[in-house]
């Protein structure tokens, strides 16, 4: 998939910024992923019953803290809106467990997909298309977020500090390349910045903290505010 770039960032030392996702220094089986108890389930939406609606689906992102608690959690699309409502009626009611690197628990963001049918919802976690692929068929969403491409212009940073790159850092030889990606709502507000990819586990973490106080102009689509997903790469370097 083609990615845009919304910032150019190469600092040299002392300032940079960074992005990743899982920690590639640590095998896949020793990390757990983080837990989900749905405590409360949706409640299908009466309103789409006496429409003749039977299913739907709705997905949402949720940021859970190394202590399992809910952090934030964003809708990203859905079929029908009420499907959303329904999610986020009862989502902080849910309990979670935290994702585990090495035995350490760490804060984390994974997409939930909640597909609703007329008996009822069910919750899975997802990737990606899962389950596009998994009913065999494409999704119809009536909302989704919008690339960078598909934008009338690139959203303008009003805030876009760079994160304090610690010089014992330098020092010491942490440098790299980070990638982070976070998502801008309708109204400029940057939520669920996440690491993707990283040199340095904690390169990243400087990143994400750094993006999550990020602020933009509302991005529009056709003169309305839309919900956008970027995905930055910063650059930490020593002095040349």
């Amino acid at each position: 998939m083609k990615t845009l770039s919304l910032l150019a960032f190469s600092i040299a030392a002392p300032l940079a910024v960074c992005a990743v996702a899982p920690d590639t220094r640590f095998p896949s089986y020793d990390q757990v992923p983080m837990g989900i108890q749905v405590t409360v389930e949706p409640v299908f939406p009466a309103s789409l019953l006496n429409a003749g609606v039977t299913r739907g689906h709705a997905r949402v992102l949720v940021s859970v803290s190394h202590l399992g608690a809910l952090v934030d959690s964003l809708v990203v699309a859905y079929t029908h809106e009420a499907f959303a409502r329904a999610v986020t009626d009862v989502i902080e009611r849910w309990r979670f467990s935290p994702m585990r690197v090495q035995g350490e628990a760490t804060s984390s963001r994974t997409e939930l997909m909640v597909n609703f049918e007329a008996k009822g919802a069910v919750v899975t976690m997802t990737v990606g298309d899962t389950l596009e692929r998994l009913l065999d068929r494409p999704v119809e969403y009536v909302y989704q977020p919008c690339a960078l491409r598909e934008l009338d212009r690139i959203p303008t940073p009003l805030l876009a500090d760079a994160p304090v790159y610690p010089r014992e850092w330098r020092d010491a030889g942490v440098f790299g390349t980070t990638q982070v990606e976070f998502f801008i709502d309708e109204t400029g507000v940057v939520r669920m910045p996440a690491v993707i990819a990283a040199d340095h586990r904690d390169l990243g973490h400087l990143a994400v903290e750094a993006v999550r106080n990020w602020r933009f102009e509302a991005p529009t689509r056709h003169g309305r505010p839309v919900l956008v997903r970027v995905r930055q790469e910063f650059r930490f370097k020593g002095d040349s």
